[in-house]
């Protein structure tokens, strides 16, 4: 997809860490479940069959799919730095290339699915740049056969997530609803902010890629621990399906 002709316009930026959501690409707000009734999609324990998750870097976008079709769509914000592949802690990228949720549960951002970040291609680069020891290397390609998260403290770093909003963020929120005198949106939880009332974003995290509250958890509901996500640098972007 060709880049729009303003940095402004732009969903995501490669020069930026502010810029303009376009709602266009993103389509109506629906609930996940709602979704998964309507495209009666498959599943086992209460978590989806065949999911795969697609992340975006360049557009501040993640898919979930599911048997072949885009189920949705949800934006999201990187961290500092957010040009470039992941190779060090403390460098506030995202790492880039083929992983898995490799554990999900609660958060001071609301909820958590983890990333299998140091892959094997990471560990690899790690230890030809000498930043890893063979030992470091050997514990994540034994972690990732095992479909465990890697080892998380090494000097690739570690605690890649996905995860929900900044606290202060929600908290500051859910006074302003109290002061008005009004709960949150329908369907969201006191404190939430409704996705489609937001244009501009910016990125606060350290590399964690943060999505809206009420996505997280439903993603966190539905997506089962061991789904496939591919992090790409940028890529096409499919469209919303008309409903």
């Amino acid at each position: 997809m060709p880049a729009p002709a303003t940095a402004a316009e732009r969903p995501g930026p490669w020069d930026t860490t502010y810029a303009l959501y376009n709602p266009a690409l993103f389509g109506p707000e629906r609930p996940l479940s709602g979704l998964v009734k309507e495209y009666h999609l498959r599943l086992r324990d209460g978590k989806l069959r065949d999911a795969r998750l697609l992340l975006n870097k360049s557009q501040r976008r993640l898919e979930l799919w599911a048997r072949r079709k885009m189920v949705k769509a949800y934006r999201i914000q990187l961290g500092g730095n957010p040009v470039g592949r992941k190779t060090r802690r403390g460098d506030e990228r995202t790492p880039e290339g083929e992983y898995f949720i490799c554990r999900s549960g609660m958060s001071r951002y609301c909820r958590a699915l983890w990333i299998s970040y140091p892959g094997l291609e990471d560990a690899r680069r790690g230890l030809m740049t000498a930043l890893i020891e063979r030992q470091e290397y050997d514990a994540v390609a034994e972690a990732l056969k095992r479909k465990d998260c890697p080892p998380q403290d090494t000097k690739l770093g570690g605690y890649l997530l996905l995860h929900g909003q900044f606290p202060e963020h929600t908290e500051g929120a859910a006074r302003e609803q109290k002061a008005r005198g009004s709960g949150p949106p329908p369907g969201l939880e006191i404190g939430d902010i409704e996705p489609a009332s937001v244009r501009e974003f910016y990125d606060w995290t350290q590399g964690c890629a943060a999505l809206f509250n009420s996505d997280i958890r439903e993603l966190y509901d539905l997506v089962p621990v061991g789904t496939p996500i591919r992090i790409a640098a940028n890529g096409p972007v499919t469209p919303p399906a008309n409903r």
